[in-house]
């Protein structure tokens, strides 16, 4: 049994515990946890190194947070180590019985203490250590490293091990029973944080999958215009794929198939694939979209291009498409949904295969777009390939034996492998597949309401036959009765003649009978397509009563279409204002329709269900005349609940403006308060502090509302960029010189490596994005370090479009000049890389404040950088530093 070698304080400890425990409720994220974790125990054990060790899929691992004492041992965050480095049965030993490991080097002792009983599973004495001769390939580990002393705990996480809780110290040390005790404690907690992060993840991502379907069933659905190609940019961005397309199957032989596209086809070979050709775009995002079409075609879905002369054919179309779809695997037995990671791995003809190749194409994510068992078409999306990096602590060597070869050295090496294949996550096929019903029961609805048009077109030509006919027999009666009265005396040699007209008469008689079971015939088909529509019509005769409702509008209202007819529906819905107030019927817009004839357009009333609930809706209602005078009226309506969710979002903007507001002036209230009264006349010195305290919240209040007028004409055009020709190296000279006294005084040194290059820009909003980066980076970097500002030319086409989002060029007169600005200072997590280019985003609030920060600077920035058809984009390494990028085209 060990022996404390200090006892510590009894209120030291729970103190410690007190401070995780308070980590973990204030904060959800679990980098910060660890960190913060890492740190305390390493305090409070006084070692050389803290370290939280997380196992992945392939049993290999990796430290994900670390803490080490003044550089005594080096640093391994970030680096991974191979399975073999922890052998099975101690990972067995860790789960089972959460076994914990005291190694003492210089003594050859290894102190076990698990918690569990392996043969019972019943609790064991916590303070139990056993003691036995360490193996000594495991020392010969540990030296390797520069350890003496080592303490290992296991981190569970649903009945899994998640990690371990390690300590190392350069030097022979002994472990307390309390402190084992305490380290015990501190891994349970950081096994509720793990939990408590994992939720929070998946809540996030849930709600990230249900702002993405609101938001293309939002274009899909909209009572205007079905907005596909939008909606497919947005399926690609949100499943983070590197284009898509939607093919529509032709439903008649006469059409020809409608295809959109997005995304950059022929990105890694320069070629066009099959249906697509290969094409270089701006920076930025690319796309193309076409629309293939044969003679005669109906019209095309709105946002289809005009038609391409001498297409390839469509990959959806090759004769080996469907055949090759039946012999893949479907990701759920039922649903036509193919995941294809690896294209290279598939059964593909030649000439398909090569079609991927060529478009660049590596997996592929294909849902076929059905309704009511009909196949409307298919919804691809996909991705290239990657270049993916792994830092190991050493080299990995499978080959060699563990305890035959022991480790003599932990030299960091970098894994590369390139040209791999992305995985499709199972969210991502969800999301997928409940975007591909959206887009089917779009595609459906639409080709319902054409239907509908062209039948209403039919239904108005018989209506005029119709009365054609009547005209006819009216004047052949009229002329029978005029040859009776005339040609009384001349009986029987008109009845033969009469005989004749009576037969026309039949005729007519039998065509008027044929025309009403025309119409009837249509009644039924427009019947239909009614009951298929997703908006709620009903119809109402001149005294609001209901004539007939589809299935639709009796779903929204919880009722059913018999309990409807014929009843009123102004006291069926309770149809009311916005704000609560019920119509009277006499001021009721849809009876005004009635009345005068108007199509009111009403965006926010109220209807009520039948169980007393209520919801906003939309509604059109128009009149129905029939020979000039109105004998009803249809109403259309759509619940716009999930709309006005959408709209109350964009007021959160307003909220958080507010509060940025509020806090500086309560200061200055509260300081000018103080002076006003008086109370601290016989205090110059707090006085002083109270003038500057309210001096100091007026700049930044100043600061705040310039900053936000400034990025709302920005980005609303108001703001007028003034460009013309200037130089590179002049802008970067006056910012350095700008931001020279604030390095100064921050004792921080300036380097600048100017480059002459002429650009066509406005050079006041240059010199601002210049001078706000550069103020950023002196205010997060320590006295002593250096800030760099450097650039260089460079075309666009050696430029990433996957990590940085700017487009290539295969014109080398198509150049950039790429702006640099590195510093040394905290840097900024991979996860906040994207979000502080948006407004309010920092990475830390509180030490922004202090530094007199508003959180707009680099919103600014980026949208400075946009209007001059630029890109900016950071890049940062936690501990050494970030660098921020921007680009600008050069003048020519």
């Amino acid at each position: 049994m060990t022996k404390d070698k200090k006892q510590k304080p009894i209120d030291s400890l729970e103190a410690l515990l007190h401070r995780m425990m308070n980590r973990i409720r204030q904060s959800l994220e679990l980098p910060a946890i660890l960190s913060g974790t890492v740190a305390e125990v390493r305090i409070f054990l006084e070692t050389d190194r803290v370290k939280v060790y997380r196992f992945d899929a392939d049993a290999s691992g990796e430290v994900v947070a670390e803490s080490v004492n003044c550089d005594r041992l080096p640093s391994l965050l970030g680096q991974h180590f191979p399975a073999e480095d922890i052998p099975f049965t101690a990972r067995e030993l860790f789960l089972k019985v959460r076994q914990r490991s005291i190694v003492d080097v210089a003594a050859q002792q290894i102190g076990l203490s698990p918690l569990e009983s392996s043969e019972t599973t019943e609790p064991l004495d916590e303070n139990d250590i056993r003691f036995r001769v360490v193996d000594p390939c495991h020392v010969e580990y540990l030296t390797s490293m520069g350890v003496q002393s080592s303490l290992v705990v296991p981190i569970l996480h649903r009945d899994q091990l998640w990690g371990l809780l390690v300590s190392h110290h350069s030097s022979p040390r002994e472990v307390s029973e309390r402190e084992l005790q305490v380290v015990q404690l501190v891994a349970d907690q950081l096994s509720i944080a793990i939990a408590q992060n994992t939720l929070l993840e998946q809540t996030r991502a849930q709600a990230d999958q249900e702002a993405t379907i609101n938001r293309v069933a939002k274009l899909l659905h909209s009572m205007t215009e079905m907005q596909l190609q939008q909606a497919l940019e947005l399926t690609v961005s949100a499943l983070q794929a590197a284009g898509g397309r939607i093919y529509i199957a032709p439903q008649n032989p006469d059409e020809a198939a409608q295809v959109f596209s997005y995304g950059d086809w022929g990105r890694s070979r320069g070629a066009g694939g099959a249906g697509e050709a290969g094409e270089a775009g701006e920076a930025g995002e690319q796309r193309r979209r076409r629309r293939i079409t044969m003679p005669n075609a109906p019209s095309p879905m709105p946002n289809a291009q005009c038609p391409m002369p001498n297409a390839p054919i469509l990959f959806e179309e090759h004769p080996g498409w469907q055949e090759w779809l039946n012999m893949e695997a479907t990701v759920e037995k039922g649903k036509l949904v193919w995941a294809i990671t690896d294209l290279y791995q598939a059964t593909l003809q030649s000439d398909l295969a090569q079609a991927f190749f060529d478009a660049g194409i590596r997996s592929l994510l294909v849902i076929c777009l059905q309704y009511r068992q009909q196949i409307l078409g298919y919804l691809s999306i996909f991705r290239h390939e990657i270049d993916t990096e792994t830092l190991w602590a050493r080299r990995v060597n499978r080959n060699d034996s563990r305890h035959q070869h022991p480790i003599q050295s932990f030299e960091v090496w970098r894994e590369l492998k390139r040209s791999q294949a992305q995985e499709w996550k199972t969210p991502e096929i969800e999301l997928a597949q409940a975007l591909g019903g959206h887009f089917a029961m779009a595609i459906h609805q639409y080709e319902l309401y054409q239907q509908v048009h062209a039948l209403n077109a039919d239904l108005q030509q018989d209506i005029e036959e119709r009365k054609q006919a009547e005209k006819k027999i009216s004047a052949l009666n009229a002329e029978l009765e005029q040859r009776v009265q005339e040609r009384t005396a001349e009986l029987q040699r008109a009845n033969e003649r009469l005989l004749r007209e009576m037969s026309k008469r039949e005729r007519a008689l039998r065509a008027r009978q044929q025309t009403q079971a025309s119409l009837e015939r249509l009644s039924r088909q427009s019947e239909l397509i009614l009951n298929s529509a997703g908006e709620g019509i009903y119809g109402l005769n001149s005294q609001g009563k209901i004539t007939f409702v589809n299935p639709a509008a009796a779903r929204m209202l919880l009722s059913g279409v018999k309990e409807l007819k014929n009843q009123f529906m102004h006291e069926i819905v309770n149809h009311s204002q916005p704000d609560g107030t019920r119509y009277c019927w006499e001021e009721n817009p849809i009876r005004a329709t009635l009345e005068t004839g108007a199509v009111q357009h009403i965006s926010d009333d109220i209807f009520y269900r039948c169980d007393g609930s209520k919801f906003p809706v939309e509604y059109v209602s128009t009149p129905i005349r029939e020979q000039g005078d109105i004998v009803g009226a249809v109403v259309i309506f759509k619940d716009i609940t999930e709309r006005q969710i959408v709209e109350q979002m964009k007021d959160e903007f307003v909220s958080v403006v507010s509060h940025e507001l509020r806090t500086p002036l309560t200061s200055i209230r509260s300081a000018l308060g103080l002076l006003a009264r008086g109370s601290l006349n016989d205090q110059p010195e707090k006085s002083q502090r109270m003038l500057e305290i309210a001096f100091d919240n007026t700049n930044r209040l100043v600061r705040l509302i310039n900053d936000i007028l400034d990025i709302e004409r920005i980005n609303s055009g108001k703001a007028t960029m003034y460009k013309q020709t200037c130089n590179a190296a002049d802008l970067m000279s006056q910012a350095v010189d700008e931001m020279r006294a604030m390095a100064e005084k921050a004792e921080i040194k300036l380097e600048l490596t100017a480059l002459s290059v002429q650009l066509w820009a406005d050079s006041d909003r240059i010199i601002q994005t210049l001078t706000n980066l550069l103020s950023n980076a002196i205010k997060f970097s320590s006295p002593g370090f250096t800030v760099s500002l450097s650039a260089q030319v460079e075309t666009r086409k050696e430029i990433n479009t996957d990590t940085k989002g700017i487009g290539s060029s295969s014109d080398p007169c198509h150049s950039n000049i790429l702006f640099q600005l590195k510093d040394q200072g905290r840097g900024i997590p991979e996860d906040k890389l994207e979000t502080i280019f948006d407004r309010f985003q920092q990475v830390d609030a509180s030490n922004s404040r202090h530094q007199g920060g508003t959180g707009l600077g680099l919103a600014i920035c980026r949208s400075i950088i946009q209007q001059h058809g630029g890109q900016i984009w950071a890049e940062s390494t936690l501990g050494e530093g970030s660098t921020f990028y921007f680009t600008l085209p050069i003048n020519h």
